[in-house]
């Protein structure tokens, strides 16, 4: 039998982004629920919405006590870029 290569968690990730040109949103294409925020699976037991992984994951760590906007309006989106911690 072959090996199995595990994916890292960023490729994992990335795998449920789609880079929409028009308005630069990274537009999450796995699990979305009733809010509208996308939600990501970093173990079979934990779950976080999805652009709170990507702040952290390119980011940085989120300050304590603060949430993360969207300043494109788009509950979707989890490009770094568009997300600020208020």
């Amino acid at each position: 039998m072959g090996r199995v290569i595990k994916k890292s968690v960023k490729e994992r990730f990335l795998n449920f982004v789609n880079k929409n040109e028009l308005t630069n949103c990274w537009e999450w294409t796995g699990y979305v629920c009733n809010g509208g925020y996308g939600r990501f699976g970093i173990t079979r037991r934990i779950s976080k919405l999805a652009h709170r992984v990507s702040y952290e994951m390119f980011l940085g760590k989120i300050p304590s006590r603060l949430h993360i906007d969207h300043l494109c309006r788009n509950r979707k989106c989890v490009n770094p870029e568009h997300l600020e911690a208020v």
